[in-house]
């Protein structure tokens, strides 16, 4: 159990000087002697000369176990969040290991890791829900529409993806792609939920924003809204996921008729996360308290400023 007060890493740093910022401001809520370590494998990554703390990590892909444990130890490390899709397994594999020697990581179990990062076995093992996972398939004759979305079977697919296909382009794009998979594409306004999931599984808080503007997969125009109905079923989404924990994101299309279609669930702090931890998801303090044996402290639903709305200048969050 942690006493002192907590040394934060703040892995894959990269441009996220909002973030970062949000994190520290967060961490010092819960203690104000806290300190956030900002890390990239780019000493000259763009936020790295504005945080206030910066140290160069080697991949993870080239440190085991005991390298990357000894890597935390030498900074002092207490506590890690990780901000990156592709990270997220290594960390969940060194958890346990990391907890033991006094460093916890804020990550969901490998069995959640591999449901949300896996969009076959996702769209399969959450078909019952009210709001459904986009059907998804290896096989473009199996699904009974004209216009496709084309992706990547595993991890991020915002770089790779083809949009709004029909069935020879569909198949052309697709032979560009290590694993390709088939959805149809689902026109529609989109909107991100935004919870915190205690070490139970169960969620704690629900936040709902619109995804005004969207370059390249990531909100850089966002707005908090209020909706019950569409509140119970994402919190249904999240706690369907055994495995899941901490900071979770999931996204969804509204279509014409107000159904929705589940795309994906990050089970990780997002570009646009900065919104939610101002409105009052406080998933670092909850985070820290949860490590320290006070997860009973945390709020079951704690009061959310649902007024606020985020736009992306130069690549910062501005909230008002």
């Amino acid at each position: 159990m942690t006493t002192s007060s907590p040394i934060v890493l703040f892995s894959s740093l990269s441009a996220k000087i909002s973030l970062y910022e949000k994190v520290l401001q967060s961490a010092r809520k819960f203690d104000e002697r806290a300190r956030v370590i900002g890390v990239d494998c780019d000493p000259d990554c763009r936020a790295a000369s504005r945080v206030e703390e910066f140290a160069r990590i080697p991949p993870l892909e080239e440190m085991d176990t005991e390298t990357l444990t000894s890597y935390c130890q030498e900074l002092k490390v207490t506590h890690v969040i990780p901000t990156r899709d592709a990270e997220l397994a290594c960390w969940s594999t060194k958890r346990d290991h990391l907890k033991q020697n006094g460093i916890q990581v804020m990550v969901s179990a490998q069995r959640a890791l591999k449901t949300c990062q896996d969009k076959l076995l996702f769209s399969s093992s959450l078909k019952s829900l009210a709001v459904r996972p986009i059907a998804t398939s290896e096989h473009l004759s199996t699904l009974p529409c004209n216009q496709f979305a084309v992706k990547e079977r595993l991890g991020c697919a915002s770089k790779s993806i083809g949009l709004n296909l029909d069935r020879e382009k569909a198949m052309k794009h697709a032979r560009s792609l290590e694993r390709p998979i088939f959805q149809p594409m689902i026109q529609g306004s989109e909107f991100s939920a935004e919870s915190w999931i205690n070490s139970a599984g169960k969620c704690q808080s629900i936040l709902l924003r619109w995804r005004s503007k969207v370059v390249d997969g990531e909100a850089h125009e966002s707005e908090i809204f209020e909706n019950k109905e569409w509140e119970g079923s994402m919190q249904n989404a999240f706690e369907a996921i055994p495995g899941l924990s901490g900071h979770a994101l999931g996204q969804v299309i509204v279509d014409s008729e107000n159904c929705l279609h589940l795309v994906e669930i990050n089970p990780r702090l997002g570009g646009a996360s900065p919104l939610a931890l101002t409105a009052g998801l406080s998933s670092i303090e909850w985070f820290l308290l949860q490590s320290t044996g006070r997860e009973n402290e945390i709020p079951v639903q704690p009061p959310l400023n649902k007024k606020l709305k985020l736009r992306k200048v130069d690549g910062e969050a501005v909230i008002s």
